[in-house]
């Protein structure tokens, strides 16, 4: 076999190779920005691969490993895999790897849900306007045919994050799980936590994620920096794969909004790719999705453009395209850092959420 991509995710296929006695499997490893040679293994150009090798994916990003499913897929490579850096066992192939040849060519590689519209942090410049919802659930059937309908319109889903507002705040989160590894069985399924709740969960909810190979994504804010360690403690007492986006990474919070579609601060995307399911509809990202709860909160009128209804939006690779198409909302999008805060839930404000210049 060969890994095509060198970055942390090889490190991890290596390692875990390694564990379970396997290293004698590798052949070489590709990169199509390195040469060379890495941990001893030469860096093989790709056209020198014979076609019958099986490669293997190492890369996290599932945007990333679309990409390079193309290439692969483009220069008639037959036996492709990705490895799931986060799920090892004992056997490298058969436990942590995923034969992609079925997955079609109409993929999606980032698919969100709320199990939850509120949050128990309610962070500013929340992308999600986790602040302005009301404490109220949504319906799980209403959720689970929004997943089915999608299923049809695409080919396959590389990674479904089952996210809010805050997903554990949802008392009926089992069944989500149930539902959407039933519904995606050969989908990678995340839960994005902010990891606050994960000391109280009943153990039947972390057995769960763990029986099903579910990851649990946590987004590591101050309130979590401060607990980090136990947390970890008690996901790797039941053996659950998680993912820390990490402390130093979320100190700075981007206000994503403009009410300018000419703001002094650069035009940049922060949610590309991350497309959203929710009551019957599909966006490009959550900030538009959600969008139509910022304008109505604050009595604004930011464009909302580019929604779509599941029932009639095109399927397959036209689907992709218009998801991938630049919408009116893109051009108030903007790079607006500042430190970390919580809303005044007292008094939530616009400038929480958007800049006025």
């Amino acid at each position: 076999m060969y890994f095509y991509g060198l970055g942390e995710c090889a490190e991890k296929a290596l390692q875990n190779i390694r564990t379970v006695g396997q290293e004698r499997l590798i052949k070489g490893v590709a990169d199509s920005n390195k040469t060379g040679k890495w941990n001893g293994y030469e860096i093989v150009e790709l056209e020198k691969i014979d076609k019958n090798e099986v490669i293997i994916i190492t890369v996290k990003n599932p945007e990333y490993i679309k990409q390079i499913k193309d290439i692969l897929f483009a220069e008639k490579f037959k036996k492709v895999y990705y490895f799931n850096c986060l799920i090892t066992h004992d056997d490298f192939m058969i436990d942590s790897c995923t034969l992609i040849e079925n997955w079609g060519d109409a993929v999606l590689p980032h698919v969100e849900m709320h199990a939850c519209d509120y949050c128990n942090l309610n962070c500013r410049g929340c992308t999600h306007y986790s602040a302005l919802f009301e404490k109220k659930l949504p319906i799980y059937e209403e959720q689970i045919k929004d997943v089915l309908k999608l299923r049809k319109k695409c080919s396959h889903i590389i990674r479904f994050y089952i996210m809010g507002g805050e997903p554990f705040l949802n008392p009926n989160i089992k069944k989500y799980i149930l539902g959407i590894t039933a519904a995606l069985p050969k989908t990678d399924v995340w839960i994005v936590t902010n990891g606050l709740l994960i000391l109280s969960l009943n153990e039947d909810v972390l057995e769960l994620i763990s029986s099903l190979r579910v990851v649990v994504s946590i987004s590591e804010y101050e309130p979590t920096h401060r607990i980090i360690d136990k947390v970890k403690e008690r996901l790797e007492k039941y053996n659950v794969s998680y993912d820390i986006r990490p402390y130093d990474r979320k100190q700075k919070f981007i206000k994503p909004l403009s009410l300018s579609d000419n703001s002094i601060y650069e035009n940049v995307c922060i949610s590309e790719g991350c497309i959203n399911i929710w009551n019957g509809k599909i966006a490009k990202c959550p900030s538009l999705m959600y969008i139509d709860k910022l304008n109505t909160f604050f009595n604004i009128n930011l464009p909302n453009e580019g929604i779509m209804d599941l029932d009639s939006c095109p399927s397959g690779k036209e689907l992709i395209e218009e998801l991938n198409e630049k919408v009116p909302l893109c051009k108030h999008c903007v790079d607006n850092k500042f430190d970390w805060q919580q809303c005044d839930m007292n008094n939530i404000k616009m400038e929480d959420f958007a800049t006025e210049i």
